[in-house]
């Protein structure tokens, strides 16, 4: 196995930007069950490519209720991913959008977020079980409202 990560990130003033990439090479040197020889193919779980992208930019803003706002976005992508040492079964590289707005008020942090905006449709784990196979979905679109009250 051998790979790499890079990451990058860029601050001015209130805008912030971050970058990251990973790239795995995981195979097998000699691996050979008994019934099948899997030399050469890629370890199951182990993904080729990681990346990620977020941007933010903040307002503070000087007034007796509210503090600050954040607004941000995300770029995350993964793949590809094999599932079985037969390299039969894979993932292939696949990518959601999220974003979220924080209103800061003086002791309350209101966030609006929302992930996989894309509604991109992805498997996150396979097993096998009693010779049945199952795959486990990623979530699908949805967001919600965070509410942190500061004491």
């Amino acid at each position: 196995s051998f790979g790499a990560e890079f990451s990058i990130a860029y601050t001015y003033e209130g805008l912030t930007i971050r970058g990251d990439y990973g790239y795995t090479n995981a195979r097998f040197r000699k691996y050979n069950d008994g019934v099948a020889d899997y030399a050469g193919n890629r370890l199951p779980y182990a993904p080729e490519n990681t990346i990620s992208l977020t941007a933010s930019y903040s307002w503070n803003i000087s007034n007796n209720t509210l503090k600050q706002v954040v607004l941000s976005a995300d770029w995350r992508a993964s793949g590809a991913i094999y599932w079985n040492e037969a390299n039969t079964l894979h993932q292939p590289l696949y990518s959601t959008l999220g974003a979220q707005l924080m209103i800061r008020l003086r002791d309350i942090d209101i966030t609006l977020w929302g992930r996989n905006l894309t509604n991109t449709n992805y498997d996150v784990f396979y097993f096998k079980s009693v010779g049945k196979e199952f795959f486990s979905k990623g979530a699908p679109i949805h967001g919600g409202i965070r509410l942190n009250i500061n004491l």
